[in-house]
């Protein structure tokens, strides 16, 4: 379900204005009751110059019974991991969201993807002075700013918080240990300062790879059985459904989903399969990284697995589907991109999106399975004698 945040600003609104386009990292942006006028090369729009002229002019930011005035109010509005949504879906959902709350007021939206696993979340600032009247912008009730958004989402048929505790009190369901899409506990990012090995690392990028192609649960487990992760559903007492995967080989060193961040588990999986979050690559392009991961998986190479789980990440993230993409949505990343051309995953030809619906294919099996087994757990055991074991995670549900 997504998640609003509000922040209260007293000070002018260049302060936020630089913070949210500093180091050009937004995405895009919208506005309401703002005139955007024409401009020179990539200059971005000064919106808080905007904002800070109309409450000047209507002395509204003057304090206001011994207190300093409250000049904006700046909303985080952050989807769920789960949703898989994209840009233009959450850009349509935070003006709708906006317009239905804010109709009378100057609105400036501001897109990032900065946040743990680059999911796009929207900043909307808000000026104090209503447009209309001249007068302050009072409160809006914070539930019924909630709502709203949760009444939206379940238009589109995401995931909604009123939904899933109506969900909770049929089922007995609760919410999960964590909102993040990538989740790094502290034992293991001390491990990966020291430059040893992490198997929940190891785990984490071997399903980052296998959820990134496949298109069912049947694929998922076939793959991943290839690369020597096995799968089993976790205890029925538990607090949520969800996998638990561990090492072939290794038994005990096992990790629920979810331990690994939200979009790694039971729930989050599945809606992607019915969502058609894969299929964004050719089937040849979906087979030869299977091959790689496999290649990367039998001769150890835990940073090649990574690089090609981050360069997935990338591809879909910037929705690239051929190699004319790359050099589109590539400038800002050119050892990134480099990479991901000499891959070989993607199609030639125009830069533009496909529609043509994907069909399921199930062309990942667990062949190979016993030998890819004998493997895993050569180089496991390997791992053992010679890196850092985070022997303080063994038992993550």
């Amino acid at each position: 379900m997504p998640i609003v945040k509000p922040i209260s600003g007293h000070t002018d609104c260049q302060c936020v204005f630089r913070y949210l386009t500093k180091d050009d990292r937004a995405l895009a942006a919208d506005y309401l009751n703002l005139d955007v006028p024409e401009r020179d090369g990539d200059e971005p729009f000064d919106w808080a110059a905007v904002m800070d002229a109309t409450r000047d002019r209507n002395g509204n930011g003057r304090s206001w019974g011994g207190r300093a005035a409250r000049t904006y109010k700046h909303y985080i509005l952050s989807p769920d991991p789960g949703d898989h949504i994209d840009l233009e879906a959450l850009r349509g959902l935070t003006v709708e969201w906006a317009k239905r709350n804010f109709s009378d007021y100057e609105v400036a939206i501001v897109y990032h993807d900065d946040s743990a696993g680059r999911i796009p979340h929207a900043h909307v600032v808000v000026n104090n002075t209503n447009i209309v009247t001249g007068r302050r912008l009072q409160d809006p009730d914070p539930k019924e700013l909630k709502h709203s958004l949760q009444r939206m989402v379940a238009k589109r048929g995401l995931s909604d918080f009123d939904s899933a505790e109506e969900r909770a009190s049929v089922r007995g369901r609760v919410r999960p240990r964590t909102l993040q899409a990538e989740h790094v506990c502290r034992a293991e990012r001390e491990i990966a300062e020291k430059g040893g090995y992490s198997w929940v690392a190891d785990i984490r990028a071997r399903i980052r790879v296998a959820r990134s192609v496949t298109r069912s649960e049947g694929e998922l487990r076939g793959l991943l059985k290839g690369l020597g992760v096995e799968v089993e559903d976790n205890s029925a007492k538990a607090r949520r459904r969800d996998w638990v995967f561990s090492l072939t080989g290794h038994p005990t060193w096992r990790v629920s989903g979810e331990s690994l961040g939200l979009g790694y588990g039971r729930e989050s999986l599945m809606r992607g399969f019915s969502l058609g979050a894969a299929g964004h690559l050719a089937d040849a392009g979906e087979r030869r990284i299977a091959e790689l991961a496999r290649s990367a998986v039998e001769l150890d190479d835990l940073s090649e697995l990574e690089r090609l789980s981050e360069a997935l990440v990338w591809i879909k993230r910037n929705r690239i589907r051929t190699v004319a993409g790359i050099a589109v949505k590539g400038a800002d990343n050119t050892a990134m991109a480099a990479y991901a051309q000499g891959l070989g995953i993607l199609r030639k030809g125009s830069a533009g999106r496909r529609h043509e619906p994907r069909p399921t294919k199930p062309f990942f099996r667990a062949q190979g399975a016993n030998s890819q087994r004998d493997s895993a757990a050569g180089h496991a055991s390997e791992h053992q004698r010679t890196r850092q074991r985070d022997d303080g995670m063994g038992s993550q549900r």
